[in-house]
């Protein structure tokens, strides 16, 4: 939080930087899978056929991976860009949880 108690915890900026971390992991991953099984399917000999059977079962949920990796990072993004933003628009507005409250001598 900010100083005088106004804003987003800065955990919010932790996570927007790992979410930018996980789109970058996403990115590719599909190209990717396919790439590692044409080089390993061929090495497999009598069974590179099970390999290319396994990328077509598979690369549809791959790709879901990747497209929501990718979505959910940008979520993320978007919320702490906002809280930011907010927390900006409004730093001029709050003067405390007490306001103007006069001190009262009770001696």
């Amino acid at each position: 939080m900010s100083s005088d108690g106004v804003g987003a915890n800065w955990a919010a900026m932790g996570k927007a930087e790992q979410a930018e971390a996980l789109a970058e992991a996403m990115v590719g991953l599909e190209e990717t899978f396919e790439l590692l099984i044409g080089e390993i399917a061929p090495a497999a000999g009598p069974v590179e056929a099970d390999y290319h059977k396994f990328k077509e079962n598979l690369q549809p949920e791959i790709r879901k991976v990747q497209w929501n990796g990718l979505a959910l990072a940008d979520d993320i993004q978007a919320g702490a860009s906002e809280i930011a933003r907010n927390d900006y628009e409004s730093s001029e507005e709050y003067r405390g949880a007490w306001g103007e409250i006069p001190k009262v001598n009770f001696f």
